[in-house]
């Protein structure tokens, strides 16, 4: 329902059904209608339907009539009770436009419509006030504790709030008992939290404390002495202070002296927009301020039950829009760091924790140590301890074999917390290889025996070599009371390592025979077509059986017909018949 009523026509002629016809053909043809029609019609009331955008209104028309005034009251309504449309704005705005420049006063009495934008506003006024404040408790909670609003907040704020405190307190009882503090400040006092600043004295302000007597003050000045302008705003703050302590009502005449005074002896030192709101929000603290500035008028007007019509609650919702945005992303950017931040401190928590109880075990266990004369080791200590031995035997597998240029020797030092290979002996010519692998169980606890077993294979032939640490135990003697050692804590390694060094040294002796370069024809296998055919030019009729055939290839194991020499049947580095090189140079002697 739209109620409005014009009051006093300037033209005291007035013919209530030629005025009301004039008025609404006019709305047709402004509004490029083409329904229009009275279906009542009487002295003082009248009724139209109006179809304006496929919308039908009912307009009524009353007139009140006196020997002083004369009154036109207007009431529009939708059939549907849709009062949220645009085309019911436009019919009430164009109807009060085409009438009020007639009348000396339009008077508002009803407007449903502005109802509904003044309800939909106003949820989002406290979707967005609440949004600041529960930002601005959440950074402040943060930065400087659950105690900031007390320490840091300027008193009127905090007695306006403790005032409003436990009137909101007594009526709702079931939240006495909880921090409430922003949620009872009003909303223009919130933007002067983001920009609050806190001072202190400044290091050479006029109110430091002189240094001890100085030794050499007739030869020099003392360091933190006043100078001659500095005690002149001393003596004068002293004179301001001396009068208002003579007559406490001189405090209004001198409080501006006063305030320049102390001004000029502090300085900022908490900025919380610059400290604290700046690096969340995407704008600087003068444009913020001015949005917020703008809302806060709005606010007022919405809560306050002021006439909204389509323009204003447009520029509301779009203000109040880029407000909410901003500190939506303030505040997301705000979560995500105090999510690092938190992730971090748990993190950081939990290795000083680790630091702790480690030092704490390291502590137990020297004393266990010291009493007993026994070791329990660590996790690490016991793999340190197995990787030494490791490397240790392996070097001595290397310097064994070191002359032997056709060998390959790969070491990594394992880890030693899954199976892995850390080991390779391979043959540069055949590819052969042996492979260790070592296949860990490792058990730090108090007499429990770690197992390291190396595999050894190549080939066809495999071994197994097991090295074993028992980590010591002690128990507690309630006789004694004194700790007394349960297991003594050993090391079996030396005995696995050298078993493993001999059967390795044995299969290199054995399965990998050493091959020179010159034991290497220059020609490629016709099977494989590598360059691995093993060549000998002695005259042997029996082969040994450490050596390979002459014409064998190394790597696929085929045998290739060398050529010989025609003159003395000598095997020959290459694939044709020929001379070699004694029969050659005999024959150049002839």
């Amino acid at each position: 329902m739209i109620r409005f009523v014009m009051i006093n026509k300037k033209n005291k002629r007035f013919d209530f059904y030629s005025y009301t016809n004039e008025i609404m053909n006019n709305l047709k043809n402004e509004l490029e209608s083409n329904g229009l029609e009275f279906y009542l019609n009487k002295e003082t009331i009248r009724k139209a339907t109006f179809e304006y955008k496929q919308k039908e209104f009912l307009i009524n028309f009353t007139v009140v009539a006196t020997s002083e005034t004369i009154q036109l009251k207007v009431d529009i309504t939708l059939p549907t009770k849709d009062t949220s449309n645009l085309e019911l704005h436009d019919v009430k705005i164009k109807i009060k436009d085409l009438m009020i420049g007639e009348w000396e006063q339009c008077v508002w009495l009803e407007d449903s419509q502005s109802e509904l934008f003044a309800e939909e506003l106003y949820k989002k006024v406290h979707s967005v006030e609440n949004s600041l404040r529960r930002l601005i408790n959440s950074i402040m909670f943060f930065k400087l504790g659950g105690d900031w609003w007390d320490r840091y907040m300027p008193y009127d704020l905090i007695n306006k709030y403790n005032q409003r405190s436990d009137q909101y307190r007594r009526r709702t009882p079931s939240f006495d008992n909880i921090h409430t503090n922003l949620m009872s400040i009003d909303t223009g006092d919130l933007i002067r939290i983001l920009n609050y600043k806190t001072y202190k004295l400044k290091r050479n302000s006029i109110f430091r404390e002189p240094d001890e007597m100085n030794l050499f003050e007739g030869f020099a000045e003392p360091l933190n002495a006043l100078t001659r302008d500095e005690k002149e705003k001393l003596f004068l703050f002293q004179g301001i202070m001396n009068s208002i302590f003579f007559n406490t009502k001189s405090i209004e005449k001198l409080h501006p002296n006063l305030l320049e005074k102390l001004e000029e002896q502090m300085e900022v030192d908490k900025d919380f927009w610059e400290d604290y709101f700046l690096p969340w929000f995407s704008c600087d603290s003068r444009k913020f301020s001015g949005l917020w500035s703008e809302f806060t008028t709005d606010r007022n007007h919405v809560a306050h039950n002021k006439l909204i019509d389509l323009k204003l609650r447009n520029k509301f919702n779009k203000g109040m829009s880029e407000l909410q945005k901003l500190i939506t992303e303030a505040e997301k950017k705000f979560e995500k760091f105090t999510e690092t931040e938190v992730a971090s401190y748990l993190e950081e928590t939990r290795f000083e924790a680790e630091v702790i109880q480690r030092q704490q075990t390291d502590d137990w266990k020297d004393y266990i140590e010291e009493a007993t004369g026994i070791r329990i080791l660590e996790e690490s200590n016991i793999i340190e301890e197995f990787q030494e031995n490791l490397t240790a035997s392996f070097d001595n597998l290397k310097d064994m074999f070191y002359y032997r240029s056709d060998l390959e020797f790969l070491y990594n030092e394992p880890t030693l917390n899954e199976e892995s290979i850390i080991f390779t002996i391979e043959h540069n010519v055949t590819r052969d290889d042996i492979q260790v692998i070592v296949l860990p169980d490792i058990d730090s606890s108090a007499g429990a025996t770690s197992t390291v077993t190396l595999r050894v294979i190549t080939n066809d032939k495999e071994e197994m070599f097991d090295l074993y640490y028992t980590n010591g135990e002690a128990e507690y003697n309630d006789e004694q009371t004194n700790y007394m050692p349960l297991v003594q804590d050993h090391w079996e390694v030396t005995s696995g390592l050298s078993k493993m060094e001999k059967f390795i040294s044995s299969l290199i002796s054995s399965d990998f025979p050493e091959i020179t370069e010159d034991e290497i024809a220059n020609v490629p296998c016709r099977h494989c077509e590598s360059y691995t055919i093993y060549f000998s030019d002695e005259e042997s009729d029996v082969e040994s059986p450490s050596r390979y055939k002459t014409g064998e290839c190394l790597n696929c194991g085929r045998i290739n017909t060398l050529g010989f020499c025609m003159r003395c049947d000598r095997t020959l580095n290459q694939e044709e018949d020929g001379l070699c090189d004694g029969c050659e140079a005999y024959i150049d002697a002839q």
